[in-house]
């Protein structure tokens, strides 16, 4: 009897053992599984506080370095209408060759970053001449390789053509992109003016490869906070068509499409242009070359 009470308490204290290792094993995994969740949730809040605050700071940096240079008068007769006019008036363009008198802010959702919209749709977005400006909304005009830098031509000093580009990019001239954008008939088009392109994430993401990995989610983050900054500046009013692309690239570009149907919506170019067979009875041409 004494033999099989022992044998009983034995058992009982082997499985109690066991219970404890057990309770013990489970207790760690679920100690170990929660170290592993908080972590990821701690990366995961880095992440995004990353992308946010990158995002933000693209967003002053492009508004207050680019975007207040271009847009708001800096003295009258230097606001983004007066640069446009008078680009019009050097290049010989009718108000129905130019007729939006706005910038293009293009962001692409996939985080592709073009230096020029050519870059996107190279069958009907052309490049034209740029038109450059001074740190005071001065238009720069260039001819026979000299360079003026005063509304009235009075200040004339000469420029190597080929550092022109790097002037641009280094920060020392501003620039507005202007282009050609070809309608669907392939004959016809209109001239836009585009805001400078976000080469300080293209070129920060070189060297940051977690800016690489998330410049999609950045963009995104981007578009919605500039269009919100935009929106507070009643000086920015009817000064810009910001435009979030949806960019594919096993797909057709379709930013032609976008920037031409903005124009027919407003009233600026018929709707013919969204025609890919058009006769000529019907048809305006908004540019000759």
């Amino acid at each position: 009897m004494m033999d099989l009470t022992t044998y009983n308490g034995n058992e009982f204290f082997i499985l109690l053992t066991v219970f404890a290792v057990i309770s013990f094993l489970l207790f760690l995994i679920c100690l170990i599984l929660y170290w592993i969740s908080h972590k990821n949730a701690l990366l995961e809040v880095k992440r995004l506080s990353l992308i946010e605050g990158y995002a933000n700071s693209m967003v002053q940096t492009y508004f207050y370095d680019n975007l207040k240079k271009i847009i708001p008068d800096q003295r009258p007769g230097t606001g983004l209408y007066d640069k446009i006019m008078m680009y019009k008036d050097t290049e010989k363009l009718e108000e129905e060759d130019f007729p939006l008198h706005k910038i293009f802010i293009i962001i692409c959702a996939s985080g592709f970053i073009p230096d020029a919209l050519e870059n996107i749709d190279k069958t009907r977005i052309k490049a034209r001449k740029p038109l450059l400006l001074d740190h005071d909304g001065s238009i720069i005009t260039l001819t026979n390789g000299l360079i003026t830098t005063s509304t009235d031509g009075s200040i004339t000093t000469s420029i190597d053509w080929s550092k022109l580009a790097q002037l641009i990019i280094d920060g020392r001239l501003n620039a507005i992109s202007i282009y050609k954008v070809y309608h669907r008939n392939s004959k016809n088009h209109t001239t836009i003016a585009t805001g400078p392109p976000l080469l300080t994430l293209l070129e920060a993401s070189k060297e940051d490869p977690e800016l690489k990995d998330n410049k999609k989610q950045i963009m995104e983050i981007f578009y919605k906070k500039l269009q919100k900054k935009l929106a507070e500046n009643a000086e920015f009013t009817n000064s810009y068509e910001l435009v979030f692309y949806n960019d594919d690239h096993d797909k057709p570009s379709t930013l032609a499409e976008e920037i031409i149907l903005r124009h027919v919506d407003q009233g600026l170019v018929r709707q013919e242009a969204m025609s890919y067979h058009l006769s000529t009875d019907c048809v305006i041409e908004t540019f000759l070359d």
